[in-house]
């Protein structure tokens, strides 16, 4: 009963200082996560909570040229959720930040011949040669840890900058391949292991944003 009471006492303190905050701000950036929307909370002078979400998309297709083997079509999408605290040591300019972001950015690409190959006198067709597809995923819940300058909440109403570097911690990134007609085996099991092998190195994805800010 103590127990349960304490934890009502807390949530409520919490809830509190959230309603009766003084300072809310508001920050649009541009970075490596793609285009960031973020509302901003002061707790304390030397305290902040952020919660943004990311989002950007680039497709892009070659090949099937007269020296090409193959034509391919690529899509990166990068989509991610950010629950983040920033801690100021001197109120302003420099922040220390730490959080975790819901991480939904992936990769996939299709491929497909575009050449007829001749073997023991039997034609293979591109349809009969079949198309592969790789899809790269990341770990879902992942950790952030930056530093940046900027803080939106302290000072007077009106625009300000940010600026942030940092990095997520992915986790090695997991592969998926899946292949049709003859080149099917391409997408085996042992395939998938190796590319994720050669992907293994990427576990940190980095962080660079810049921003403008407006303090309500």
């Amino acid at each position: 009963m103590k127990k349960n009471l304490r934890s009502s006492l807390l949530i409520f303190i919490l809830f509190s200082s959230i309603i009766y905050s003084q300072d809310f701000a508001a920050a649009l950036k541009v970075g490596t996560t793609g285009i960031s929307a973020e509302a901003v909370r002061s707790f304390s002078p030397k305290f902040n909570a952020r919660l943004g979400f990311s989002f950007f998309s680039y497709s892009i297709n070659g090949g099937g040229g007269d020296k090409d083997d193959y034509s391919y079509d690529a899509k990166l999408g990068l989509f991610s959720i950010s629950a983040l605290a920033d801690y100021f040591p001197f109120e302003r300019g420099l922040k220390l930040t730490a959080g975790l972001v819901i991480n939904l950015n992936k990769f996939e690409a299709d491929m497909k011949p575009t050449r007829s190959y001749t073997v023991g006198g039997d034609l293979y067709t591109p349809d009969l040669l079949g198309t592969m597809n790789a899809d790269i995923s990341f770990n879902k819940i992942a950790p952030y840890i930056g530093i940046g300058f900027g803080n939106p909440t302290a000072g007077a109403k009106g625009l300000g900058f940010s600026f942030d570097i940092g990095t997520i911690y992915q986790g090695s990134p997991k592969a998926k391949l899946s292949a049709t007609g003859l080149i099917e085996p391409s997408a085996s099991p042992e395939q998938q292991q190796q590319l994720e092998e050669n992907l293994s190195w990427f576990k940190w994805y980095p962080v660079l944003s810049l921003g403008i800010t407006y303090k309500f």
